[in-house]
C-alpha cells in the first residue's frame, strides 16, 4: 500500500467514525430532551387535573 492510499484510508476511516459518533451524540441528546420534554408535560397536565 502506498503512501497516499494508506493516507486515503485513514482519512475515510476517520470520517466514518466522526460520523458515526456524532450521530451517536445527537440521538442520545434528542432522546434526553424528548424525555425532559414528556415529563414537563405530564407534570403540567397533573397539576392542571388537581385543579
Amino acid at each position: 500500500m502506498t503512501e497516499v492510499q494508506n493516507f486515503m484510508l485513514v482519512v475515510c476511516f476517520g470520517c466514518t467514525i466522526g460520523f458515526l459518533i456524532g450521530t451517536f451524540s445527537i440521538m442520545v441528546s434528542d432522546g434526553i430532551h424528548y424525555l425532559k420534554k414528556r415529563m414537563r408535560m405530564k407534570k403540567e397536565q397533573k397539576e392542571q387535573n388537581n385543579e
